[in-house]
């Protein structure tokens, strides 16, 4: 068929110094301004190792090919980030055809963890499981991976990424 153009879903990294870390509200504002490409973002890391004033930004893209993949999502990153009021060096973006990117998640060890293991990780500032399960329904909380008959159980990667940028505040929490 002439003219027809074939198109690749790509799954799009794009890491970006802003100066400034990974907070809540900057997490709610790239969920929905980047909701129609499937966009999160987070913490980037090097390693194991947060990186301070950088931010990672996963998204979805279907083009044509990985070039206009990568200008698409350089520019939702860019835009998304100047709305908030942020300035933007993007330092790093990655590619790959979304189904390689779910093989390659599917073959990586997975760490798992229920509401006591994410109580136990805090181990500078230690919180009980009921402070954990409080948590675990936060909005900008990542969701679970299963919800099993023992309770429901959240990848230890996602939640770490979640912790390291949560801003945890001195005392109680407020009374609902």
């Amino acid at each position: 068929m002439r003219g027809t153009l074939v198109t690749t879903m790509w799954s799009v990294r794009v890491d970006a110094d802003t100066g400034t870390d990974f907070t809540e509200g900057l997490g709610v504002h790239l969920t929905g301004r980047l909701a129609h490409v499937h966009g999160h973002g987070g913490v980037a890391y090097l390693g194991e190792q947060p990186v301070a004033g950088r931010l990672t930004v996963q998204m979805d893209v279907e083009e044509s090919t990985v070039r206009r993949a990568i200008d698409i999502a350089a520019r939702e990153v860019v835009t998304a980030l100047r709305e908030y009021g942020l300035s933007v060096r993007l330092a790093h973006i990655e590619a790959m055809p979304q189904h390689e990117f779910d093989e390659l998640a599917r073959a990586l060890p997975v760490e798992l963890m229920g509401v006591r293991e994410i109580a136990a990780m805090f181990t500078d500032r230690p919180i009980s499981r009921q402070r954990a399960d409080q948590l675990t329904k936060r909005t900008d909380f990542p969701a679970p991976v299963a919800n099993l008959a023992s309770g429901k159980i959240w990848s230890g990667r996602d939640v770490r990424r979640w912790a390291a940028s949560w801003a945890r505040k001195e005392g109680r929490p407020a009374s609902v």
